[in-house]
């Protein structure tokens, strides 16, 4: 089913980092932004700001809603392009980037290269215009005229009145995803990763422990025993964030066995990649008659697979939704994966 711009809002607010009241040391890289204490403050308000944004599109999401033709159902990834949030995005990430904060941190002070973006004039007002209906403010430009040359507009003063420390937050999260940001982690800016600006790496059951906070208490419960199975058979245990795609992977050398994912287009889900079923067939007969059907359909390439001769995303390995319906069969998947990684204990 295509995805709206609803859905992509619930996704994005999904995904946000989870307020954290530690009190963390900030890299000295961001120390011309301002002390650790005010930094802090601001990624909390640029937190709330990025809620409150992801609610006023999903409450006017009828005016914006203009997918593009990418966006169709495909596996984990996100193959969708909403260009309005796209758009939010980009101007939101310049304002941090090229605005100066005033020396009381009330303003950000930005000139009229806002129209470096490639974005065209009415498209810049249209997203200023929804920003003022989450508290920004844009002085120096009149919101009411579509069509007038930005270009030449010297000064435009950004504030937010409901929370001044949230320009703070906005500024240092903009230069974490410019400075910070790499192939495995991205979109550090939208999910206000405020774990970049810290020296003290996170370890990956903290990072578990923020991506499935949405589940249910009986569903995260699960899913950290699986966590310990395969921590407990030495598995590597890896986080890659791509888009707005994240994947908890865990591996055996090169050779991923299973992960946790949650995307746009599938929410929460468990893929694995089994490779020893043969040699266990007595236990899995003894499974749900669900759960057997997907274990002996297998998974890989569609278009390889006899019967399908199309892309179904069969190479990212047998999926299993995160839901509260996956209570049910619970203990004999924890039963097939202990039963998976036994063999490669053997070898």
């Amino acid at each position: 089913m295509q995805k709206s711009l609803t859905d992509m809002a619930k996704h994005l607010k999904s995904i946000v980092l989870p307020k954290t009241i530690e009190t963390y040391v900030v890299k000295p890289m961001f120390n011309d932004i301002s002390n650790d204490e005010n930094i802090r403050e601001g990624v909390l308000a640029f937190r709330a700001f990025l809620h409150r944004l992801c609610d006023a599109l999903i409450a006017e999401c009828d005016s914006y809603n203009i997918p593009t033709k990418t966006n169709v159902e495909h596996g984990s990834a996100i193959y969708c392009d909403f260009p309005f949030l796209d758009n939010i995005k980009k101007i939101l990430l310049h304002i941090g980037l090229n605005g100066d904060l005033t020396k009381d941190a009330q303003l950000l002070i930005s000139g009229n290269s806002i129209t470096d973006i490639k974005l065209s004039n009415v498209k810049i007002i249209q997203c200023m215009k929804f920003l003022t209906g989450c508290g920004l403010f844009f002085d120096g430009i009149n919101l009411d005229i579509k069509r007038q040359k930005i270009s030449e507009i010297e000064t435009i003063y950004i504030s937010y009145p409901d929370n001044t420390a949230m320009l703070v937050g906005l500024k240092t999260m903009a230069l974490a995803e410019l400075r910070l940001g790499t192939t495995r982690n991205q979109n550090i800016f939208m999910r206000c990763d405020y774990r970049m600006l810290t020296d003290k790496d996170a370890d990956v059951l903290t990072i578990l422990n923020e991506t499935i906070q949405p589940l249910s208490a009986n569903v995260q419960d699960f899913v950290l025993r699986l966590h310990q199975i395969h921590l407990d058979y030495k598995l590597n245990c890896t986080v890659e964030i791509r888009g707005y795609w994240i994947k908890i992977k865990y591996s055996r050398g090169k050779k991923e066995v299973w992960g946790i994912n949650t995307s746009l287009n599938n929410g929460f889900e468990i893929t694995a990649k089994p490779l020893n079923t043969q040699k266990y067939t007595d236990t899995i007969i003894q499974f749900p008659l669900a759960l057997q059907e997907l274990i002996t359909k297998g998974y890989g390439c569609g278009r390889k697979r006899a019967g399908i001769g199309k892309c179904d995303s069969g190479c990212e390995g047998i999926r299993l939704p995160l839901s509260d319906a996956i209570l049910d069969i619970s203990d004999s998947v924890e039963t097939w994966f202990d039963k998976e990684l036994s063999c490669f204990a053997k070898k």
